[in-house]
């Protein structure tokens, strides 16, 4: 389990930097974007909290976040609500001011990955863990429900035997049990038929879409999971699809590393990956509050 935890948030930041090809020429290191640099505050956060999620404190944290290193790569609207939340205008769901009935970017599931993991054997404290997240930046009912998809396939990735493959239609039923709305129901329903034709890229990003949505990225990030089965196969082939590929090379990874562990990603990535102490720390001790608290 503790190789599950590690495995899923080294291979979403891999996921992150190799999809954005972002890297220092000199010495080669793999640099994350904000998708990684947001997951971490999150899995701070948590640590910090002893296992739950403070919105209000999570939402300061992405903003020290945010001016400690805005060249991270953010899209236009949490720079905007970072400065509303500094200018003293409040501190949740400030997107809807930007956005009829707020966000609908994936940035809410791009960062999830902690929830996944920490609250994998409790399908109703992670779905409230993921509202409390995605309170900062993204509450359009899109996006955290794109959130909770991806939540949930981390927590069910985590639970899988690291040596079996993941079964797409077991995953694709358990997905549109937690009572999802159309759009989300009716790209997931295909995920199996696509994998069965070995579809060309073309169709899957036709069919399932590569850009900012949520709706338009959760389940393409799903399908390169199932497709890959491996992190490093996953993240391939997100990144061939085009579009917002470091954010679905993200997530995609995210699952991959959730259930084949650690030991499945490269070494020759790993070494090169920025802050890869500091994310697998966070990723041990998410492991160890979880412990301690299950131990009471």
């Amino acid at each position: 389990m503790l190789s599950k935890f590690i495995g899923c948030m080294l291979s979403a930041a891999l996921g992150d930097a190799l999809g954005a090809s972002f890297y220092r020429p000199r010495d080669g290191t793999l640099c994350y974007t904000d998708d990684t640099a947001m997951m971490i505050v999150l899995a701070e956060t948590i640590i910090e909290c002893e296992g739950e999620i403070d919105p209000e404190r999570l939402a300061w944290k992405f903003v020290e976040a945010y001016e400690r290193e805005p060249w991270r790569g953010y899209g236009p609207g949490p720079p905007r609500i970072f400065r509303l939340i500094k200018r003293g205008e409040g501190l949740l769901e400030l997107d809807k001011r930007l956005y009829p009935g707020g966000s609908y970017g994936n940035g809410g599931a791009m960062r999830i990955a902690p929830v996944g993991l920490f609250y994998h054997d409790d399908l109703g404290r992670l779905r409230e863990a993921v509202e409390k997240a995605c309170k900062p930046t993204h509450n359009h009912p899109l996006a955290v429900e794109g959130a909770l998809i991806e939540a949930a396939t981390i927590a069910y990735a985590v639970k899988l035997d690291y040596d079996k493959p993941a079964n797409a239609v077991e995953l694709v039923e358990k997905l549109i049990d937690l009572g999802l709305s159309a759009v989300y129901r009716k790209k997931l329903e295909i995920i199996p038929q696509l994998l069965e034709i070995d579809a060309s890229r073309r169709i899957v990003v036709r069919q399932l879409g590569n850009s900012v949505e949520a709706y338009n990225s959760v389940p393409t990030a799903i399908y390169c999971y199932l497709r890959g089965q491996e992190p490093m196969n996953t993240i391939r082939y997100a990144i061939s699809l085009g579009g917002d590929r470091d954010t679905i090379a993200c997530m995609a990874g995210a699952i991959a590393g959730a259930h084949r562990g650690v030991e499945k990603i490269p070494a020759e990535y790993l070494d090169r990956l920025e802050n890869r102490g500091r994310i697998e720390s966070l990723a041990r001790s998410l492991y160890e509050l979880k412990r301690r608290l299950e131990k009471g």
